[in-house]
C-alpha cells in the first residue's frame, strides 16, 4: 500500500486555440518548468456502487468525497503494473491510497466478473476492505499526458489531451467498441504538497486562464448520457 501526502490540485481546462499560449506561459515562468517524464497514455477504469454514490458526491461538490479507479499506462488492453487507487478529497486537499493488483483484461474472455474477482483476491486484506461496494465498472477513460515540474521540484504540471471514455455500465465484458470524446480542450493540472500552497496560489494567479471544477469521471458520465 502507498499513501500520498496531502496535496493541492488545481485544474484549468484550456481551449485548443489557447493551448500554445498557456504552454508558453508555463515554460517561461520564473519557476522554470521543464519536462519531467516521457509523455504517455493513461487509462483508468472508474468503479462505483449500484447507486453511483461516488458520482453523486463529486457532482454535488461536498467537502469530503472520493473516487475509486484502477489505473494503468500505455496499451489500453495489456494492463501491466495496474494499481487500485482511492482518491480522497477533503476541504480542498487531496491524497491517494494505492495498491498494486492483478488486472488481466483478457481473463475469462474479458468478462468483468472474472476480471474483478481475480483483482480483488490479489489485494491485501486492507485493500479489500477499502474497496468495499464500489465494484461496478462504470467507464474506462483514456488520454495522453505530458509531465512538467518546476526547478525547485515543488510544483508539478500535467497536460491531458485526446480524452475519451468507453461505457462499461451495461456490459458484462470489456467494451471498447465506441469511444466518446470529453470535448475539444486540454486539461492542465497544477499540483503541490500542502506545504507549498502559497507558491501554487501565486502561480495560478499569474495564469492567463482561470481554474474551474473538473472531474473526468463526472464529465465522462455526462457525455455517455448525452450520447
Amino acid at each position: 500500500m502507498t499513501q500520498q501526502n496531502r496535496r493541492f490540485e488545481v485544474k484549468i481546462p484550456i481551449p485548443l486555440n489557447r493551448l500554445h499560449n498557456i504552454q508558453a506561459w508555463l515554460k517561461t515562468h520564473l519557476l522554470g518548468f521543464e519536462e519531467s517524464f516521457p509523455e504517455r497514455y493513461v487509462n483508468s477504469l472508474y468503479l462505483d456502487d449500484a447507486h453511483l454514490e461516488r458520482y453523486e458526491e463529486n457532482l454535488s461538490g461536498i467537502s469530503f468525497r472520493k473516487k475509486v479507479r484502477i489505473r494503468w499506462y500505455h496499451d489500453l488492453v495489456q494492463a501491466e503494473k495496474a494499481k487500485l487507487e482511492f482518491k480522497h478529497r477533503e476541504a480542498g486537499k487531496g491524497y491517494k491510497v494505492t495498491f498494486p493488483l492483478d488486472f488481466d483484461l483478457a481473463n475469462g474472455q474479458g468478462r468483468w466478473p472474472n476480471i474483478l474477482r481475480v483483482a480483488h483476491k490479489s489485494l491485501p486484506h486492507r485493500g479489500q476492505l477499502l474497496w468495499g461496494n464500489e465494484q461496478m465498472p462504470i467507464l474506462v477513460c483514456r488520454y495522453q499526458r505530458q509531465y512538467f515540474e518546476s526547478k525547485c521540484r515543488r510544483i508539478r504540471a500535467t497536460f491531458d489531451q485526446d480524452m475519451h471514455v468507453f461505457d462499461q455500465r451495461y456490459h458484462t465484458s470489456l467494451n471498447l467498441r465506441k469511444q466518446i470524446s470529453l470535448g475539444a480542450y486540454v486539461l492542465m493540472e497544477l499540483k503541490t504538497d500542502e506545504l507549498y500552497e502559497r507558491q501554487l496560489s501565486a502561480l495560478v494567479g499569474s495564469c492567463p486562464l482561470r481554474p474551474s471544477r473538473h472531474s473526468k469521471y463526472v464529465n465522462g458520465i455526462r457525455m455517455l448520457t448525452w450520447y
